[in-house]
């Protein structure tokens, strides 16, 4: 190959840099670069055979050299197009320094599509033809998402000081759900321990946002927040609308639960005798029952308390569903669960001091752990309510023990130490973590377990397959003559009371958003009730003891059931 030769090879050199740098003026550049090392070459009188393949091996080396030139020294990315750089000295001042990490900044929070270009072309050094084919799209696009990236970054850097107050000061936000949780106890289990999750979900739930905006906002690269959305949408915490994304469940804050606790507190006193008479009689068919007579004292008082509650919490339910003629259907989900979430946002600095009337009215819905075929066990139930208004300690240990976190829930945990001390089994015979047992003295403080002469028994109310048949009549008599009381009185005090919900959400059944105008009306009616003497106070709140928890463990051994069938 000699000089003269050289000029043929002057145009493909030109298209192949074109490819590389994507900008005329470089490419040029690397043209030039590349002709001048080749004649330096062949003017030390060597010769070059396969000129193309030569030629485009020094044309790799000086655009990676140049690669390294642009990315060691502080670049800036200029113009409305971004078609031209400026390549600072090494002696430039600070703040083109500053400018260069803003730039690096700005491309962390584009989105991937844009991303990856800009990387690829920018970082990596590859050319139009090159990201194209490795990304299986066609040059034009590459282009395009080139040209929109450039232009999101200078916007992004324009924005670079608009980060939400999320990203500095994040919120909390619990997810709790009704109806039945998946197999790894989704919903909160996706959120739990989060606080990335938590503030993504809290940012995307007054109006749809872009991964970018979500990104900008809580001051993290999207590259590390995609996943995570990703993820949220797949388990059906968020919704994808175009290129935006928002939460879609209902979110609310402490003020949304307080604003009409203190109407409710008026409204039990001023009907209490609706709400109770029906519990009443109710009450005193359960004092007449074999099963209530042989219960502990605690397990009587545990029984009464759950009672009281089932009742009002299906009762007051009841009495919505009728008013407004509304049915709660709870969707099938993609971990097996069935269920409509909501969830509470507070700061990080949130103390339970400064909202004592929210935390006196804390309850959950009821819960139910069944099981089958278990220690001796033919069938086994839990049902439970966790009475959180009352200052006391939970039964529920994952937050005191360490080896009690994990994908199985408390509930499940107790149903069968329950079972194994009813049938006295061996806990290694049937693969139970003997750790649990650590929890018994726990469990005792809690009145669920009493401990008398070295030997630990349930000190729950203890029912079987027929006595609860008895007490879900009871309950089913109350419930509903409690619902037709209140029917009335609550369709005038519910009218205007429910939480205003953003426009583009449009999943949040009636149930939720009038959530928080009902929430406070069964503690507000438990502790009447026990002002009035009409249930059995322990000096839970005024002497802080501790509550028994409203709770009702039912069984049934193998040999009865056998015995009931012959």
């Amino acid at each position: 190959m000699q000089n003269k030769t050289l000029e043929t090879q002057i145009d493909f050199l030109l298209s192949a840099a074109l490819q590389k740098c994507g900008d005329i003026y470089d490419a040029e550049d690397l043209t030039q670069e590349t002709l001048l090392a080749a004649l330096s070459y062949l003017s030390g009188g060597k010769t070059i055979r396969d000129e193309r393949s030569w030629l485009l091996t020094v044309m790799n080396r000086k655009f990676n050299d140049m690669l390294r030139k642009k990315y060691r020294q502080p670049t800036i990315l200029m113009g409305c197009d971004f078609d031209w750089t400026y390549e600072s000295a090494w002696d430039d001042t600070a703040q083109t320094e500053e400018e260069a990490c803003s730039v690096r900044q700005a491309v962390a929070y584009l989105a991937k599509t844009y991303r990856e270009v800009i990387v690829r072309f920018y970082m990596d050094g590859q050319g139009i033809t090159e990201i194209a084919a490795a990304l299986g799209i066609p040059e034009g696009t590459v282009k395009s998402r080139l040209y929109l990236g450039r232009k999101q970054i200078r916007k992004g850097m324009d924005d670079m000081e608009k980060y939400a107050k999320q990203s500095y000061a994040p919120v909390r936000l619990t997810v709790t759900n009704s109806g039945m949780c998946g197999r790894a106890g989704e919903p909160s289990s996706l959120i739990d321990g989060d606080l990335a999750v938590q503030n993504i979900l809290w940012l995307a739930y007054k109006k749809p946002l872009t991964i970018e905006e979500i990104s900008q906002a809580i001051g993290i690269p999207t590259a590390y927040i995609e996943p995570d959305i990703k993820k949220l949408v797949d388990e059906e915490l968020m919704c994808r609308t175009g290129t935006k994304y928002y939460t879609n469940f209902m979110i609310s804050t402490v003020e949304d639960q307080e604003k009409y606790i203190p109407a409710q507190k008026l409204l039990v006193k001023e009907y209490f005798d609706l709400f109770w008479n029906p519990l009443e009689s109710g009450l005193k068919l359960l004092f007449e029952t074999d099963f209530y007579g042989a219960c502990s004292p605690d397990a009587k008082n545990s029984l009464e308390l759950y009672f009281a509650f089932h009742c009002l919490d299906y009762g007051i339910y009841r009495a919505f569903c009728d008013i407004f003629n509304a049915v709660q259907n709870f969707p099938d989900r993609p971990n097996g669960g069935q269920w409509i979430a909501f969830g509470t946002v507070h700061s990080t600095e949130f103390h339970p001091n400064e909202h004592v009337e929210l935390m006196a009215h804390l309850y959950s819905g009821e819960r139910h752990e069944y099981l089958n075929h278990f220690a001796g066990c033919k069938r086994a139930e839990l049902h439970a309510y966790s009475a959180s208004g009352f200052p006391a300690r939970s039964y529920d240990l994952s937050s005191e023990y360490p080896f009690l976190q994990g994908n199985e829930n408390f509930d499940a945990v107790l149903t069968k130490l329950l079972c194994l001390l009813k049938t006295d089994t061996d806990p290694e015979s049937v693969g139970f973590n003997t750790e649990y047992f650590k929890a018994i003295p726990w469990l005792a403080d809690c009145k669920i377990l009493s401990q008398t002469d070295g030997k630990t028994v349930p000190n729950i109310p203890v029912l079987n397959c027929t006595q609860i048949k008895v007490l879900w009549d009871i309950c089913k008599q109350a419930r509903e003559a409690l619902a037709k009381n209140m029917k009335e009185i609550l369709a005038g005090f519910f009218q205007g009371k429910n939480q205003e919900i953003p426009a583009h959400l449009d999943s949040v059944p009636l149930h939720k958003q009038y959530l928080y105008a009902g929430h406070a009306l069964l503690f507000a009616t438990i502790r009447e009730a026990m002002k009035r003497g009409k249930l059995y106070d322990g000096g839970y709140d005024e002497e802080n003891e501790q509550p028994p928890c409203p709770m009702v463990f039912v069984w049934e051994s193998v040999e009865k059931c056998q015995t009931d069938r012959e």
